[in-house]
């Protein structure tokens, strides 16, 4: 008996199970990244949107070279425009845990000057690139949401009037039309990198999501490759050992049939194979043996009698 039949059917089965299990989540998350993907086009509107009230890197560096060459009294200021040296955990992030990452930084950093503009002390932070390593995990996030929190501390304490006309559960369209109305910079920069950061939290989420729905997938192929590798292995113990018997048989059509019926009625087709396993497959008289000396040729009784020893080996060979 050749395999081929049963490795297509397999593969067919295989693909029809996990497209099943898998169609309506990848529909969803192809929404979500969707969604995501108009939020973060949205935020990067809002980010370009208002350069009158916006510090753009450019503007940074230059207020570093004013600061260096004209108000030492400021040089307390320098580390906040100065562009961070890349750790060797950062080096390693993945491109969406890289993009939270930076939306991150660029929240703690405009929070900061806030902070410092209003003379407020500004808290340690404690969430870091290490957190996102070696991919982001949900349930490793406590670090992330407490710094997002203290940040809030910060602009509340700072900019309360201003932060008292934003509506109460503010969706992110809401904060950003907020922040593109407002003359405060360092408010204006901090609202709108909050938003990225909490997009990018959803794309690391959904990330994160995809991910485990491909190893979930892996793992129901792998269960269902290690289970017709079994049964593969099953059949061909089977069959070898009706040959091995010299049964009358064609032991091949016999197998094949039985585990075919199994796959429907299990309870049936155990009942035939140790009753009648001629169903399964007719017992070829023919190749039965004479008896008396080749004088009396083999019959239907003596096919009979080959399917009930037949019966009886099959019942001894499964257990």
């Amino acid at each position: 008996m050749t395999d081929n039949t049963s490795s297509k059917d397999f593969d067919s089965l295989l693909d029809e199970f996990i497209k099943q299990q898998l169609e309506d989540t990848e529909d969803v998350l192809a929404e979500i990244n969707d969604e995501s993907s108009k939020k973060r086009r949205l935020s990067s509107d809002y980010d370009s949107s208002d350069e009158k009230n916006e510090i753009t890197e450019e503007d940074e560096d230059n207020e570093d070279e004013e600061d260096d060459d004209d108000d030492e009294d400021d040089d307390d200021l320098t580390p906040l425009f100065q562009q961070p040296e890349v750790d060797s955990d950062e080096a390693q992030l993945k491109e969406e845990e890289k993009r939270l990452y930076n939306a991150y930084q660029e929240l703690i950093k405009s929070v900061t000057n806030c902070a410092r503009e209003h003379q407020i002390e500004v808290p340690e932070f404690y969430f870091s690139a290490a957190d996102l390593l070696p991919r982001f995990r949900p349930y490793r996030t406590d670090n992330l949401k407490g710094d997002i929190l203290s940040c809030w501390d910060i602009l509340i304490a700072a900019e309360a009037e201003k932060l008292s006309k934003l509506p109460p559960n503010a969706s992110d369209e809401q904060i950003l039309d907020f922040a593109e109305k407002i003359s405060a910079p360092n408010l204006q920069l901090s609202l709108i990198s909050y938003v990225e950061t909490l997009i990018e939290i959803d794309a690391c989420e959904n990330a994160y999501n995809l991910r485990k729905v491909k190893y979930q997938k892996y793992k129901i192929e792998k269960q269902l490759y290690e289970e017709n590798q079994r049964l593969t292995e099953k059949k061909r113990l089977y069959i070898q050992a009706i040959r091995d018997r010299n049964f009358p048989v064609d032991a091949d059509m016999l197998v094949k049939n039985f585990f075919k019926t199994s796959a429907k009625d299990p309870v049936n087709a155990e009942k035939i194979l140790e009753n009648n396993p001629a169903t399964f497959a007719p017992i070829q008289v023919d190749k039965i043996p004479d008896r008396f000396f080749g004088l009396i040729k083999a019959g239907p009784e003596d096919g009979k009698i080959v399917n009930k020893k037949l019966g009886k080996f099959l019942i001894k060979l499964k257990k």
